[in-house]
């Protein structure tokens, strides 16, 4: 007999919110993680979310623990829209989330998983050893980080991906060149460049897009275009709202290519004033080569003029993240190989996120080809949750 009936693995806002679906529907699980480890560690120091305050919820099935209602219990105010939610509040409200709607979470790390019997084998850092009948990986976004080829051959701290760079302030009087013009590159400028970096940022297009100031609007506006999980407008309503319609009425290839195309680098409206003419913007600029340099990193970038070169002391990569299972390296090999693909990496999921391997789900960023890009946003797990649930009730 097994020792669990599901491991959810990850504490994430996904993995919160399936715990909080499953407790209240009285289903057996144990969640393994630190709840919101990624967001704690790794996201920098004065960070602000770029999802709407409406859209920033963790999920409970009575939507009784919203954002909205942890401000309001706290005397805070609370604006739907236009109103940026800093990262110290978010992890502040899930904290609250956890204790009401979540419960604890297993505090540790799981190195390894295998199947087992009919179900799965889970080692844990601490030396336990655990069996489950049913595993949902839902373990975020960091395994899939993408680090440039040109730049993957230079160790931390010279190079480190934008999710890396927790405490700014130790950037503080360093030169630091960052790479990409998304949010995560533009942000993490800002935050260092207010640190007291000297910061450029090379960009690969000829402009940085900026997405447009949010603010309430009044009612017509909505109907013609409501705001959504992702963006407003009836298209992103129907990609946030219609997870397993997107799954089910395109064919794989066409989901593939349009979530690789969409929602991708903008920064937000609020950021701009931060990073233009305060950062150095160097657009048209791709780098070729990289190479150690005297404690430092000397990239050799090429520019619509010619090539050129570019001494710095450090380089962030805010170069996003590309999903492959094969990045589980806690999956052992013959458990990954079992799992069918879509395409190279992309797990194939059916309409409850299971895989090819029975009791194995995945979910989150992970499940975004196949489901659409809301899966990509904490505010996906609002999907994902009641499916699972039903899903898990059917099998007891």
């Amino acid at each position: 007999m097994a020792d669990l009936d599901t491991a959810i693995v990850g504490a994430g806002p996904y993995g919160l919110s399936i715990a909080a679906h499953l407790r209240a529907a009285r289903l057996p699980f144990q969640l393994f993680g630190t709840p919101l480890e990624s967001w704690r560690r790794f996201m920098p120091d004065g960070m602000i979310l770029k999802s709407e305050p409406f859209a920033s919820n963790l999920w409970d099935p009575a939507g009784r623990f919203t954002l909205q209602r942890y401000f309001q219990e706290n005397r805070r105010p609370f604006v739907p829209v236009g109103n940026p939610l800093s990262l110290a509040s978010f992890l502040e409200y899930a904290e609250w989330f956890c204790q009401n709607a979540a419960g604890e979470s297993r505090d540790v790390r799981i190195t390894r998983i295998r199947r087992h019997n009919g179900g799965f084998d889970l080692e844990l850092a601490d030396g336990t050893r655990l069996t489950s009948l049913r595993v949902i990986l839902a373990t975020g976004h960091m395994p899939f980080r993408v680090i440039p080829d040109e730049l993957r051959h230079l160790p931390e701290p010279l190079v480190a991906h934008s999710t890396r760079v927790s405490d700014t302030k130790v950037y503080a009087g360093r030169d630091v060149t960052v790479i990409g013009a998304g949010q995560s590159a533009l942000e993490t400028a800002a935050l260092l460049h207010e640190a007291g970096a000297r910061v450029r940022v090379l960009v690969r297009e000829q402009r940085v897009d900026w997405n447009a100031p949010s603010k309430p609007r009044p009612l017509l506006a909505r109907i013609i275009a409501p705001d959504a999980g992702i963006a407003s407008g009836w298209k992103s309503v129907a990609i946030s709202e219609l997870p397993r319609v997107f799954r089910w009425y395109f064919p794989p290839a066409k989901r593939h290519r349009f979530v690789a195309g969409s929602f991708g680098a903008t920064g937000s409206w609020w950021l701009r004033e931060r990073v233009e003419g305060r950062v150095e913007l160097l657009l048209n600029c791709a780098v070729q080569e990289a190479s150690a340099d005297g404690g430092g990193v000397r990239l050799t970038v090429a520019r619509p003029d010619g090539r050129s070169e570019i001494r710095t002391d450090h380089v962030i990569a805010g170069t996003g993240f590309i999903v492959d299972v094969d990045k589980l390296d806690y999956l052992d090999a013959p458990l990954r190989q079992s799992i069918r693909r879509e395409r190279a990496g992309i797990p194939a999921l059916d309409a409850r996120f299971e895989t090819s391997v029975p009791g194995l789900f995945v979910v989150g960023v992970a499940s975004a080809p196949v489901f659409g890009p809301i899966m990509r946003f904490m505010y996906g797990a609002k999907h994902v949750a009641p499916v699972l649930t039903r899903r898990l009730r059917s099998a007891t």
